[in-house]
């Protein structure tokens, strides 16, 4: 195994941030993923991306899918002791903790949830670990909460004392992907990492006359700055024709953003498609399109982006068109999970849109991560 281009995913779910650095040439080393169900699926899904996908790093073998053997506790000091065993020296660890306690539509106890805790069992396993770099996604709400902040500055504060660090709320929309998905992300990389590359002429503030290409690290450029600034059509009666007119009003480069761009070729034949809940309520089709300002049953408008992707406590998002939910499918499309990726029929419905509200859409994941790889690449030629 190169070192040099292997991570370690934790509370991995279903993988969907995993395939974006694997797509990178980024080898997953050890995966953990405590769930049954979400086990399952990560073996099963990244099994059938690997062998589908025609990206080169897979067709050429440079990249080969990680299997987890069974669910692991990442709190336990048992299986961290045995990760260090197995991965020391791998270039990153990557993981978004459950987000429960710090979302405003979750738990909201911080730090004192049980699931809030799980961003100190990340931080123990980073100091174990001593990668080269870090990625780590949550809520918004974690930084932007006053009462979860303390947990987060704490985590933060920790962290710095190996690694530099940049965070920064970024929303998945901006990146083309048809979400409004706004979520605190952090990636860090070790201090001597960062230390040898400014020595070296690369520079950690960017200014004006600065190229991506001479900085340490930097975001991945943004597709869209102001996409939910522009008018977007208002509600319209379910079942009913278009209004060609409120259409007309938004600029074309926003039409990757609609939601009927990325449902347009699904059909039966299409992999989870027709994992379907069953309608149950008249709110099926009482409820017009793009009224999505519930607290539970939303419907998706064709002509705009969805909502958060983020199937519980009651949140229930309907097709544009049709009187039913969404499919899994058309869910993991939402997440930019490709469709070579498939879940397994064993697994339940609940289950598996659990595990795709919880991941992190796979094309930012990919972007990032080839941001990432610029840096260790520059970091490398020097060494």
């Amino acid at each position: 195994m190169n070192k040099k281009a292997s991570v370690i995913s934790i509370f991995s779910g279903g993988g969907f941030l995993d395939m974006g650095f694997m797509n990178q040439g980024f080898q997953i080393a050890e995966a953990v993923e405590s769930h049954d169900a979400f086990v399952d699926s990560y073996n099963f899904g990244i099994e059938s991306y690997v062998k589908s996908s025609q990206r080169e790093v897979y067709k050429n073998k440079i990249i080969s899918s990680c299997c987890i053997n069974s669910p692991l506790d990442a709190t336990s000091t048992f299986v961290q002791s045995e990760l260090v065993k197995k991965c020391a020296g791998v270039a990153g660890v990557i993981g978004g903790p459950p987000c429960q306690d710090f979302s405003v539509g979750g738990k909201n106890k911080g730090t004192d949830g049980n699931r809030g805790k799980l961003i100190f069992t990340y931080l123990e396993i980073i100091t174990k670990i001593k990668p080269l770099f870090i990625f780590f996604e949550n809520v918004a709400g974690l930084y932007n909460n006053k009462d979860h902040q303390l947990g987060f500055f704490k985590l933060k504060n920790e962290l710095e004392k190996s690694y530099v660090l940049v965070h920064d709320i970024l929303n998945s929309l901006d990146y083309g992907i048809p979400q409004d998905r706004a979520r605190l992300t952090m990636v860090g990389f070790r201090k001597d990492v960062v230390e040898k590359l400014i020595n070296n002429g690369y520079k950690i503030i960017q200014t004006p006359e600065i190229t991506n290409n001479e900085m340490v690290f930097n975001w991945p450029e943004k597709k869209f700055s102001d996409a939910k600034k522009i008018k977007w059509p208002k509600i319209w009666e379910f079942g009913k024709g278009i209004h060609q007119e409120d259409i007309d009003l938004i600029p074309k480069k926003y039409s990757s953003l609609f939601v009927e761009k990325a449902f347009s070729d699904l059909d039966d034949e299409s992999p989870n498609q027709l994992d379907q809940f069953n309608p149950y309520s008249k709110k099926f089709i009482t409820i017009n399109e793009g009224d999505t300002n519930r607290k539970s049953f939303k419907r998706l408008h064709r002509y705009r982006y969805s909502p958060t992707v983020a199937y519980g406590n009651n949140e229930v998002h309907l097709h544009p068109t049709e009187a039913r939910r969404l499919s899994v499918r058309e869910a993991l499309r939402l997440q930019s999970v490709p469709d070579d990726y498939i879940l397994p029929e064993f697994i339940g419905l609940s289950d598996k849109f659990k595990l795709i509200s919880n991941g992190v859409p796979t094309k930012k994941a990919d972007l990032i991560a080839k941001e990432i790889k610029r840096t260790l690449d520059n970091y490398f030629a020097l060494i």
